[in-house]
């Protein structure tokens, strides 16, 4: 015999199964014919003649017979093509060959009826001629697929017998429940189990022809992943792969990180020798749609030998934390290891059946900082040898990233180097940094770009020594917590938090502005006072919210007019004074478990009890500025290119005002437009004019005198 290309013999069987099926559908026609259907009528379909009645009664009594000539010819053919098909598959297991078509029969158990049924509903996909044929015998030139009336028509015998064939069109039949032919529907006329019609399913007609492509459905959902298998073991946390292969249970993986989750599964995959099938799926998937798409996938997995991974499926977790039974039943098609990705663990249902299918959880805790600074590094080898190993860890420290978003940031950092023709620079990595911490903070809260340094604070030497010890903290986590160990035995949590006290303008918020500059991170001001509410639990909701957008986001909060949740508690008197203490308690717990830099303003350091300031890491005070330090506040806010006259007398201006910070800013730049509109010069007069509209606008007394030179 011959050898044959295997993809020649795919195409030869399907060829000669479809010469079976036109030499049944010709028997057909020819008995249709006989019966007086006359195909040259142009309103044929569209009547029904006295003639056509009486012939239909007389051929469902076998009254249609063919002459004995042309029944011979026919059957002849159909005994010729079935000879056909079995010198094929004979041709096909000699060079053993696993035809395509055969395998569906195999690997989806269809019964010989449900094959052909198949191929019947198959072929006008390979071949348009068939919508003619079926329209032919159906009657009804709209009726271009084949219903389950003319499926049994072809396939079975005569008589009500055939009627037993109808249960393989039932929505829980091979045919249906595995997505090998999809219901097509017929709007404005009733349903009729022998009228419904089928059509076979999108992407099953490329596999026959030797290609994956993925159905409509799962259109940039789905994609078959092949890793070869040398040098790839099964992930430390799962069991062996011949535990895998021999129990085939399914895998929870839980957890945030997406991109180890996915690794792990494509692991898993090579390390067992197969493809493994990454379906994506959305928590906008309503439950129907989901269970849609999965089918799908279950279907296609059987048809490539894929192990299956299912990956964002939350969505297919109900809320007792069971997997939905119709997703079990579904992945239970495949008889393989299953995984199965979720932000939290799943369980069975103890009601149903299989609940005790093995179930194994695999977690996907957040990276630690020395794992986060390894994969920056990985992701930059080779870019630039300048970067250093102790930047790459403040680096990790500062941005609890997962390590998807590490390796997009790496990408945006280089990309965005590349393009202005430099080196790549560690400004770069924590930019993007930033830029991939996924957040939605800037609906809920103010965000400050940070524009000040170290030169621009006057406060007290102890304060800004304080601060310093707040950024080299932040920097220095990843050694303190993790390669030393206090983070295993001795804090709380990896998080930072201060109380910053001090009367308005004094340079709270702008020290918050320094540390955020510092340390490359974002700051969110948030004001406690639109935070509080005055029914129960509201205001818990509304830190929640901050705080779990925040986790991502490696970001200062800075909680202003804290006054407003915070008082003299010490003493309960009343249900509200209890409350309050447990709102205030509640936002100290969630600072402390926060993992980035939480810190709190406030105007009044005494309404703070002193049980609450014991959980705070600092404590900042910010007095008002003396004399000496109003002068130099005075001399630090004025921009080296504002032109002023040289006996500007700022030694005066800090003897005569007793302000803060922030009123005095205001007053350069009220000054600066006054003096752009007058000669284009500071001087005196413009500086004593900025401070009276500043102090009417306090609503202090304005003293005429003051105002004079």
């Amino acid at each position: 015999m011959t050898k044959t290309e295997p993809v020649t013999l795919e195409r030869q069987y399907l060829q000669v199964t479809l010469s079976w099926l036109d030499a049944r559908l010709e028997l057909e026609v020819r008995r249709w014919q006989i019966a007086g259907q006359n195909p040259n009528d142009r309103f044929r379909g569209l009547y029904i003649s006295d003639t056509d009645a009486l012939a239909l009664t007389q051929r469902g009594a076998g009254g249609t017979s063919l002459p004995e000539e042309d029944e011979r010819t026919l059957q002849q053919a159909l005994e010729r093509a079935t000879e056909r098909i079995r010198e094929v598959e004979e041709q096909a297991d000699a060079q053993n060959v696993r035809l395509r078509l055969k395998q569906l029969k195999e690997i989806f158990s269809l019964s010989d009826f449900e094959w052909w049924a198949l191929i019947v509903c198959l072929a006008p996909g390979l071949d348009l001629r068939y919508e003619r044929i079926y329209s032919y015998l159906q009657d009804d030139v709209t009726r271009t697929y084949a219903s389950a009336n003319l499926i049994l028509g072809l396939l079975m015998p005569e008589g009500l017998a055939r009627l037993d064939a109808l249960n393989s069109f039932n929505p829980d039949a091979p045919l249906i429940y595995s997505r090998l032919l999809e219901a097509v529907e017929e709007p404005g006329k009733p349903f009729n189990r022998l009228r419904q019609a089928f059509q076979i399913s999108d992407g099953l007609i490329d596999w026959l022809l030797g290609h994956y492509t993925t159905s409509a459905a799962l259109a940039g959902r789905a994609e078959l992943i092949f890793d070869e298998a040398a040098d790839v073991e099964t992930p430390a946390r799962l069991p062996a792969a011949s535990v895998l292969d021999s129990a085939r249970p399914f895998i929870s993986l839980q957890g945030g990180d997406a991109l180890l989750k996915q690794l792990s599964a494509r692991q898993v995959a090579a390390s067992l020798g197969r493809a493994l099938l990454l379906v994506r799926l959305s928590p906008d998937d309503q439950a129907d749609s989901a269970i849609h798409i999965v089918s799908l996938a279950v279907r296609d997995a059987r048809l490539q030998k894929a192990l299956i991974y299912l990956s964002d499926c939350d969505t297919l977790i109900d809320g007792n934390g069971c997997l939905l039974t119709s997703i079990f039943n579904l992945l239970r098609q495949t008889g393989d290891c299953t995984l199965i990705g979720s932000q939290r663990p799943f369980k069975f249902n103890p009601d149903m059946a299989g609940n005790d299918y093995p179930l194994m959880h695999v977690p996907f805790t957040e990276l630690s900082a020395a794992e986060r600074a390894d994969l920056w590094s990985s992701a930059v080898a080779g870019v630039d040898d300048n970067l250093l190993e102790n930047e790459m860890s403040i680096l990790a420290g500062q941005f609890n990233l997962s390590s998807g978003q590490i390796v997009a940031a790496a990408s945006t950092a280089m990309s965005h180097a590349l393009q202005e023709e430099r080196s790549l620079e560690m400004v770069d990595l924590f930019s993007a940094a930033r830029f991939h911490s996924e957040h939605h903070l800037d609906e809920l809260t103010h965000k400050i770009e940070p524009r000040y340094s170290w030169e621009d604070l006057v406060v007290p030497k102890t304060a800004t020594d304080m601060l310093k010890e707040m950024v080299d903290m932040v920097r220095l986590r990843p050694l303190v917590l993790d390669t030393w160990g206090l983070g295993r035995k001795l804090t709380a949590g990896a998080g930072i938090s201060a109380l910053f006290s001090g009367p308005p303008g004094t340079g709270k918020t702008l020290a918050a502005q320094i540390m955020a500059n510092q340390l490359g991170i974002d700051l969110y001001r948030i004001d406690l006072s639109t935070m509080v509410s005055k029914y129960i639990g509201e205001t818990e909701k509304n830190l929640e919210h901050i705080f779990t957008e925040a986790s991502s986001s490696n970001a200062i909060l800075f909680f202003d007019e804290a006054d407003a949740i915070f008082g003299k508690r010490s003493e309960v008197k009343d249900a509200h004074d209890r409350y309050a203490n447990i709102e205030v308690g509640y936002l100290l717990q969630r600072m402390e478990s926060y993992s980035g830099v939480a810190i709190l303003a406030t105007n009044l350091r005494a309404n703070l009890d002193e049980a609450f300031t014991r959980r705070l890491q600092f404590i900042i005070n910010f007095p008002f500025p003396d004399e000496e330090y109003r002068l130099r506040i005075w001399k630090v806010l004025m921009p080296p290119d504002l032109p002023i006259v040289p006996d500007l007398d700022l030694p005066l201006m800090a003897k005569r005002f007793k302000l803060s910070g922030g009123n005095i800013r205001n007053i350069i730049v009220s000054a600066a437009y006054v003096a752009a509109a007058d000669g284009g010069v500071v001087n005196m007069t413009h500086l004593l004019h900025g401070a009276k509209r500043e102090i009417q606008k306090m609503g202090k007394l304005v003293q005429d005198a003051d105002f004079v030179l």
